[in-house]
């Protein structure tokens, strides 16, 4: 069975009208603008798209994630979308729900219902941009109802180190590992290769306390090089715990496609001359498994090293004495902050930290104020306020 655990509606119709879209939900709507900051290039599909791409590719079932949603009637939106698309094609697409926890008993009930209408699991949630820590109660019912319900939770997750780009947040790993250890009968999903977790689990107790810990390799290409990290993975971790996920329709090989397409990615993971058992895990029997689809079974693997990481980033970390004096969306806030302490008074009216302590230096304004839920109207007018007060 060949599944992809990780896929975005993200609809031509969208561009009618972008920045209206990114006023209701301004952390996915800068995700999925263009913009020459933006390290990726999104793709946009029609739900007949993607099963046409499905064919093509030779895919049996996708998961059509929610994105994360800073608003929870935005929320049951996005559900009622994913319920609709899976409700045509119930034999090819599996949906997860999104809530937004700081909803309170809203988001429980959203979540059930959801559940109740035939949805797998929850997420993909992203609790930098959704406003809530990961030890936050309301935040924590909805860990405990996945666990009640017996689904999975897909959590967004990103390295540390390397390059920034949009929707790289500032969450450290040790916070999930906090969270894993709190809740080890979770059944979560790790996005995004985990961000690297999975080379923890060379430690004994990691790798115990990860026990129900899967890593997807969604956008996995615009990272880490495909064949450094499935071997690196492999070397560290049971390959029952990885499942393959695209991002789809996010291009991400960029060198060899220019429209969304399963087949790029897929063609480099063929490429790799895994295993009969190990190549059919990974492409579905895995999340197969998880999700109830198949009878469970156990394996276990060994143990190695990883690779390096990527490119260097397009923000503004540092000031070299010859740009002109005009705060840009990209520079980060922290040097902003420090260069010209006037501004601070400015963050501290929007809510943004711009002291070291919560703030990496590479976190730019834009994402920051995206995150707090400023859409591209109120974030123009905080620049505006920025500029004047130097």
């Amino acid at each position: 069975m060949r599944i992809d655990v990780h896929l975005h509606y993200t609809p031509p119709s969208i561009l009618d009208d972008l920045e209206g879209f990114a006023e209701k939900e301004p952390y996915w709507g800068l995700l999925i603008t263009p913009d020459p900051v933006n390290h990726t290039e999104q793709g946009w599909a029609t739900p007949e798209r993607m099963i046409e791409d499905m064919d093509r590719a030779g895919l049996d079932k996708v998961i059509l994630l929610g994105e994360g949603q800073t608003r929870h009637e935005n929320a049951v939106e996005r559900n009622n979308t994913g319920l609709e698309i899976m409700r045509r094609w119930p034999e090819r697409v599996m949906t997860f729900a999104v809530v937004q926890p700081r909803s309170g008993q809203k988001a429980l009930d959203e979540l059930k219902r959801c559940i109740d209408n035939g949805m797998s699991g929850v997420g993909e949630l992203g609790h930098y941009n959704g406003g809530y820590r990961f030890d936050d109660p309301d935040f924590l019912r909805v860990v405990e109802a996945c666990i009640d319900l017996d689904v999975p939770l897909l959590l967004h997750c990103n390295e540390e180190v390397g390059h920034f780009y949009l929707g790289k947040s500032i969450t450290p790993l040790r916070h999930y590992y906090r969270l894993i250890c709190r809740y080890p009968e979770l059944k979560l999903i790790l996005a995004h290769w985990g961000g690297g977790l999975f080379f923890y689990e060379i430690m004994p107790e990691v790798r115990k306390n990860l026990r129900n810990v899967f890593y997807d390799s969604a956008g996995g290409p615009l990272v880490f090089p495909t064949e450094a990290v499935f071997r690196a993975a492999l070397n560290l971790i049971d390959h029952r715990k990885i499942l393959y996920g695209s991002d789809y329709p996010l291009l991400i090989c960029p060198e060899k496609q220019h429209e969304p397409d399963f087949l790029p990615f897929l063609q480099e993971i063929g490429a790799l001359d895994l295993s009969p058992q190990v190549y059919d895990d990974i492409m579905g029997n895995n999340a197969a498994r998880l999700l109830g689809l198949m009878e469970e079974t156990h394996d276990v693997n060994a143990n190695l090293t990883p690779e390096k990481a990527a490119p260097p980033a397009a923000i503004i970390t540092e000031l070299d004495g010859k740009e002109e004096v005009k705060i840009s969306p990209y520079m980060a806030v922290s040097l902003v902050a420090q260069t010209w302490p006037q501004t601070q008074a400015v963050f501290e009216k929007y809510n943004i930290p711009w002291q070291d302590a919560p703030v990496p230096f590479w976190e730019p304004i834009a994402q920051a104020a995206a995150a707090r839920g400023y859409g591209p109207i109120q974030r123009q007018r905080m620049m505006d306020e920025l500029n004047e007060a130097i």
